[in-house]
């Protein structure tokens, strides 16, 4: 089975570097032109499935890969983002300056944090991968689309990498990553792939992790 992950589109807070979590933030035009663009991406391929995480900006993401393709969307509550708890709703500035304990052990080891009223990337990591077990068994590709943190949980554990690498790969909003299922095993075959995006109508551009 290939998995394809693909990270939601642009929202106003991605933009203004505001922690998400489970607040539900819609796309934002240049977002709307993402999601665009990845069903383009996938117009035409074999899509068994298309899984998504019921937050908006997901769904939007999905939709729009599910017209190109004509595949169902179906949404999955183990692909919602991490719930960033007392993190949810404000910029990325206040954080560093209301927990700078806690910011600093995020940006150090993420494995080792638990924010107040959040959940660990354990508990991310075991909620993701039950979801990815309801997803075996179909022929041609499944499609997942959710969220930065989740796309980083997903292939650490589909690569049966450590929660301690979460900071070594960054997933752009819109991006494109498919991991190449045989025998049980994974390989990674692209990641973080948004050169769909560069085309006239949008240049694409780089984003820092957030």
């Amino acid at each position: 089975m290939n998995i394809y992950v693909v990270r939601h589109g642009e929202t106003q807070w991605n933009k203004e570097e505001v922690f998400r979590g489970r607040r539900d933030v819609p796309l934002n035009e240049t977002g709307k032109s993402q999601a665009k663009q990845a069903g383009a991406y996938f117009a035409g391929m074999p899509v068994a499935r298309i899984a998504s995480s019921p937050l908006v900006r997901a769904v939007e993401t999905a939709e729009a890969i599910g017209l190109a393709t004509g595949a169902s969307v179906e949404t999955a509550k183990e692909f919602i983002d991490i719930n960033f708890g007392v993190w949810e709703g404000l910029p990325l500035r206040e954080v560093k300056e209301r927990f700078p304990d806690d910011f600093a052990t995020w940006r150090t080891s993420p494995e080792k944090l638990r924010i107040e009223g959040g959940e660990t990337l354990d508990e991310v990591r075991q909620r993701a991968s039950n979801g990815l077990a309801r997803l075996a068994g179909p022929d041609g590709a499944v499609v997942i689309t959710t969220h930065r943190v989740i796309c980083k949980i997903l292939v650490l554990h589909l690569l049966n990498i450590g929660n301690e690498h979460f900071w070594d790969m960054l997933y752009d909003p819109g991006s494109i990553t498919l991991l190449e299922g045989k025998a049980g095993r994974f390989t990674l075959a692209f990641s973080n792939d948004t050169c769909h995006q560069r085309d006239d109508r949008f240049p694409g551009r780089r984003y820092s992790d957030f």
